[in-house]
């Protein structure tokens, strides 16, 4: 179970790290040089929902301070509950025939979300959209939205302020209106677009914004925060901060993982072991106590092996700096990486994906975990 951030407000202050980015979009606004349409874009985790949204509230608020919104005024105290009637919200959406597929549908659980933590992914927001749905979009019902509210004039504040979270999520039809509105921008408006992908976007929109690439989280900050928020080991909490590279939804999902990912590396031995030593009624045993558990179970377990298949390869091939292990896992992988190599690697990679794919088809759990333990019994007969 993810645990969230529990932001309360939407400050600079309370934004982790970003120091650098921060000082811009304060001088931005100090200086009167707002630009109509900005984009930050960054990698998952890093903060950039969250610079978006101390960003809106500093245009808004009626008493600017040097280094941040006051917090205090009118404005501020709207903008901290996500109901500023000058900032707009567009994200994407389940498509669903009972309602409007836009994000004015959704406002509510938005909120929700955003008062919890900015910091979520975009495959959380679709599994509180509704699991087992299909992924969410921006779809063309949500462009003339955007258009009739750009085109207002401001209620409260000098300026009108969109936030358009994954903008790379908008079918084309939904990207060319907002070119459009990009080439004939509303007067005393900025669009604030936070992206992961700039790949999935059209180039003619990257081109007529102003664009902030966002810098994961530095390690120490990320550290510092494990530390203060969580009671884990520091051994733990050196796994979660180096495997995350910034990403502070990577890091807290790590030290979720933790209990879990004993009882995989448990089972990983044990795999590994009675697959060595061609014991295969052994292996069928371990392979019935592991699929006693649901089926997202199996495929963590089965996600786990990738990564520390590749971690002893890594160790292997005497690349230390590229290895994320806590301090039980590299014990045993100092004497087990000596049999991961050039020969069976491959193999032994390529059937547990395999293994993932097939499960994920809803193919038959036992009989392909049956498969893989042959897979990786001839992976050994090979090194």
């Amino acid at each position: 179970m993810l645990i969230f951030i529990n932001f309360y407000f939407m400050k600079f202050s309370e934004i982790l790290g970003q120091d650098k980015t921060k000082q811009l979009l304060i001088n931005m606004v100090q200086d009167n040089r707002l630009s109509h349409a900005i984009l930050f874009h960054g990698k998952e985790g890093i903060g950039k929902k969250a610079l978006a949204l101390a960003f809106a509230q500093y245009i808004v608020c009626e008493n600017q301070q040097e280094t941040d919104a006051c917090g205090e005024c009118p404005a501020c105290k709207k903008a901290q509950k996500l109901v500023h009637p000058d900032i707009h919200f567009v994200f994407p959406v389940i498509k669903d025939g009972s309602i409007k597929s836009i994000s004015d549908s959704y406002i509510k659980e938005w909120r929700k979300e955003i008062l919890n933590s900015p910091y979520f992914s975009y495959k959380h927001w679709n599994s509180t959209l509704g699991e087992g749905k299909k992924q969410s979009a921006i779809y063309v019902d949500e462009s003339s939205e955007m258009i009739k509210k750009l085109n207002f004039k401001p209620y409260e504040s000098d300026y009108k302020v969109m936030i358009i979270w994954l903008p790379e999520k908008m079918n084309i039809q939904t990207a060319n209106k907002l070119l459009k509105t990009l080439e004939e921008p509303s007067a005393k408006t900025v669009l604030i677009l936070v992206a992961e992908n700039l790949d999935f976007m059209l180039s003619t929109i990257i081109s007529r914004v102003q664009q902030i690439k966002i810098a994961p989280i530095s390690d120490d900050i990320v550290a510092s925060y494990l530390t203060d928020n969580f009671s884990v080991s520091n051994d733990i909490k050196q796994f979660a901060t180096k495997y995350a590279k910034g990403n502070l939804i990577e890091a807290i999902q790590a030290l979720n993982q933790s209990e879990e990912n004993e009882r995989y590396f448990e089972w990983f031995m044990q795999f590994m072991r009675l697959s060595y030593g061609n014991k295969m009624l052994d292996l069928i045993q371990l392979i019935d106590e592991i699929i006693a558990y649901d089926k997202n179970e199996l495929k963590n377990f089965l996600m786990y092996t990738v990564r520390y298949l590749r971690d002893n390869f890594m160790l292997n091939k005497k690349q230390v700096d590229l290895v994320y292990l806590i301090e039980k896992e590299n014990e045993f992988a100092q004497k087990f990486s000596s049999f991961i190599n050039e020969n069976n690697i491959d193999l032994m990679y390529s059937t547990k994906k395999k293994t993932i794919e097939d499960i994920n088809r809803n193919a038959n759990a036992k009989i392909q975990m049956q498969v893989l333990a042959v897979n990786m019994v001839r992976a050994f007969s090979m090194s």
